[in-house]
């Protein structure tokens, strides 16, 4: 089985066809003696040829009018319909049939050809033929063929097929596609997830037929080098953060030696620019957040304090929703975010609000809803990617302004990859933008050895 599995695709689809036709073959053999036995034409006709022969012996051998009446009660009796007839009463020209051409006669006349049978079956059988045997000089016997019914000619045709090839193809064709398409399924699951997360977590195990095999592999060597890179790239960014902050300490040092208020204040300021993106990128590219523990947490209570928290330095930001609400996340992520979507939201907007749902499969819904002046359906896609500003206009600062561009690529990514959850931008009423976040419920495996979630007090 293991080797089957591993062959190429072409050799699988031989093998299948060769067992099909093998199957089929056996089957066919088990099959045929009930599926073609009393229901079979040939048989009912050859037994009703034999009846009628047996019948004309005996009628010929009758030697009184009872005799022959107690031959035509048994011939009643074994259903064959036959009644006696005079030689002279016959119409003219009317053919004979002698009891020694009887069973061939029988034969010749009651089989049909595929389209016989088949039109017979449609259409069906108006009248009975009729056959009539001379039995001596003076006595004839008519006998009236039999009308079988249309399933001694449909029934073992179709139970043939459907026996023979219908259910084996069905459950060969069921076995070969779950026996191919599994190692597709999950190299596609596979392959999105690396696409979604930027590598994978753990080497992509080999599987299947030879092409899904190479594929496979071809994944891992991709995912390795992704790695890699975002790996190198991240630690030349902090290199050169590292190596940025030396000559700002430096100049930050000497500007707050200046002589001259003003350009001290100026260069302070430039300064202090400098090292906010540097902290925002940093922040952005390395992205611990993936990385986190999923807690037990009061997520009800984990979201006013964020609203507190903004709320403590001027902004308008109100939390609605249950009092307590238990969910399993990453906390310190899911703050970022959320901290990200209030932040941006206050730059545009004078009122800002956080609101909270359960949905009944265990997951949360939250809403980072403003009054601000919202965005175009363009700009809700261009927002979400790195270093964009829907106002260009406005100039990045270390105290405030419209940032890097960075928040809300920061909070997808949290969303997305940290908590396998969805970010989605939508139009407020009358006015503002409205992000919605939908997270879903951790699995029952993965909550093992959780805390539990703090006690509000």
């Amino acid at each position: 089985m293991r080797n089957f599995r591993r062959a190429s695709i072409q050799n699988q689809i031989l093998i299948l066809a060769t067992l099909l036709v093998v199957l089929v073959s056996i089957v066919a053999t088990a099959m045929e003696p009930f599926i073609y036995g009393r229901h079979d034409r040939g048989f009912q006709n050859g037994l009703f040829a034999a009846r009628a022969a047996i019948i004309a012996e005996q009628f010929a051998q009758a030697g009184s009018v009872q005799d022959e009446d107690a031959v035509l009660k048994r011939a009643a009796a074994l259903g064959v319909a036959v009644e006696r007839a005079s030689l002279d009463r016959l119409h003219a020209g009317e053919q004979l049939v002698s009891p020694r051409d009887l069973v061939a006669r029988i034969d010749a006349m009651l089989a049909d050809n595929a389209f016989t049978a088949f039109h017979r079956f449609v259409m069906g059988q108006s009248h009975p033929d009729l056959l009539t045997v001379g039995i001596d000089d003076t006595r004839a016997l008519i006998f009236q063929l039999p009308i079988f019914p249309g399933y001694l000619w449909f029934a073992p045709a179709a139970a043939s097929g459907f026996l023979k090839i219908v259910i084996p193809l069905v459950l060969l064709a069921y076995f070969s596609s779950w026996l191919m398409t599994k190692p597709l399924r999950l190299f596609a699951a596979a392959a999105k997830q690396a696409s979604a997360e930027g590598s994978l977590e753990k080497p992509f195990e080999p599987d299947g037929a030879a092409e899904i095999r190479s594929l496979a592999e071809s994944l891992n060597v991709m995912s390795d080098r992704i790695q890699s890179m975002s790996e190198d790239r991240t630690r030349m960014l902090s290199g050169v953060g590292h190596d940025l902050r030396t000559p700002l300490t430096r100049l930050r040092m000497r500007a707050e030696r200046s002589a001259e208020p003003e350009l001290r204040s100026l260069m302070l300021a430039d300064i202090a620019t400098l090292n906010f993106m540097i902290d925002d990128c940093l922040a952005y590219f390395k992205d611990p957040s993936v990385r986190a523990v999923d807690r037990k947490v009061d997520i009800s209570s984990l979201l006013q304090t964020i609203a507190t928290d903004f709320s403590d330095t001027g902004i308008d930001v109100r939390f609605t929703g249950p009092r307590r609400l238990a969910f399993i996340c990453k906390p310190q992520a899911l703050s970022r975010a959320i901290a990200n979507l209030v932040e941006n939201a206050s730059r545009y907007a004078t009122q800002v609000e956080i609101g909270l749902e359960r949905h009944d499969d265990g997951g949360i819904k939250i809403r980072v809803s403003d009054n601000g002046p919202g965005l175009t359906d363009e700009l809700k896609a261009k927002v979400l990617e790195p270093f964009f500003k829907a106002d260009k206009s406005r100039q990045f600062s270390a105290g405030g302004g419209s940032g890097l561009g960075l928040g809300l690529p920061i909070a997808k990514g949290i969303i997305t990859k940290a908590h396998n959850g969805q970010l989605t931008l939508l139009d407020g009423k009358p006015s503002g933008l409205v992000v919605v976040i939908d997270l879903p419920a951790v699995q029952a495996a993965q909550t093992d050895g959780l805390p539990a979630v703090p006690s509000l007090h």
